[in-house]
Formats: C-alpha cells, structure tokens, sequence
C-alpha cells in the first residue's frame, strides 16, 4: 500500500485484498492517515519543533537523488520534534504530512541536521563507540554501532477498511537504534 526507504526499519501496511487496497491506497494519497517517524540527526537543532515545507524534486545531476527544488519541486511538509538532545546529535520525531520520496531525509538535511549514517544525505556511513567519544580510535573495545540511516517508521494510524475505525499500529525501535540511544 505505501513503501519505505530502504534500511528504514518500522511499521508498513498490507493490503490483502484489491478492495482493501485501494481505500488504503487512497487515504494516503489524501493524506488522512497519521504516520510518525523516530530519527537520530547529525547536530542539534536550534528549535525544539518547526514544520519543513521545502518543496522537492530530482535532482538534475543524479536522478536517485531527491533535493529541495523551489522552483520545479513538489509541496512537502514534514514537521518535527526534538526528543531528546546529545552532544553532537538528537533524537527526534518526524510527523510528515505529505510522502514525497527520501522526504524526512531531505527535508533534515535542508535543516542542517542529517539523518544519522544516511548513505546519501549525511555526513558518514557508521557511527563507531569512538566516533561518541567513548573509546579512543582504534581501541579492543572499538566497535560499530549503527550502519544504515538511523530512521524509524514508529506509528501508523489508518481508517481500517474492514473494522470501520481508525486504527493504530506500532513497531518497537529496532536493535540498533535502541543500543545507539543507550
């Protein structure tokens, strides 16, 4: 019924039948479902909370890529909350009303503040105990923490076709998400 990016973790809707489908289909494409992600960011933003409305396009240069394209771009809004704040990183909860593609990524980069170990969009690749500061370099208690972009499809509210009511669904954080945290 919808996708996520590849190595986001979370929550995701299945249709089993062509009718449950399609009134899936069209309250996302309305936008009358809820759906809240979980993310680690690079940095710590200013505001406790704002709403991103860059709208966004492909980029000319690499069409895998998506950017913030004022002129040619489509509406986008994500807003978000920051969780909790690190040294050097922050938790935070996204809540994007529209579903554009690489959406949440694009929209915290536009912000300064990448998704953690995004492969595209950030800033590195893995995240290491030394890169926290909490083993020196190359040390025997070295290890990685998180290698994929550290986004999380935490909840997802929808009309259910069959029960007649708004339904919640939710997945725990994965693993490694959760180890990083700690």
């Amino acid at each position: 019924v919808h996708r996520l990016d590849r190595d986001t973790t979370g929550v995701m809707v299945v249709a089993k039948t062509n009718q449950a489908h399609f009134a899936l289909a069209t309250q996302f494409q309305e936008r009358t479902t809820r759906k809240e992600y979980l993310v680690l960011v690079e940095g710590e933003p200013d505001l406790d909370g704002d709403v991103v409305t860059h709208p966004l396009g492909r980029s000319i240069h690499d069409s895998s890529k998506i950017v913030v394209d004022e002129g040619a771009g489509r509406p986008a809004e994500t807003r978000y909350e920051v969780l909790e704040r690190f040294e050097g990183f922050a938790y935070v909860r996204c809540l994007p009303k529209t579903g554009r593609t690489h959406q949440i990524r694009v929209h915290l980069k536009s912000i300064g503040h990448p998704v953690v170990c995004d492969p595209v969009y950030g800033r590195r690749k893995r995240l290491t105990l030394s890169d926290l500061g909490a083993v020196a370099p190359g040390s025997a208690d070295e290890r990685t923490l998180i290698e994929r972009q550290a986004l999380h499809a935490h909840r997802l509210s929808i009309f259910h076709p069959v029960e007649e009511e708004t339904v919640t669904y939710e997945s725990p954080l994965h693993e490694d998400m959760a180890g990083l945290l700690e």
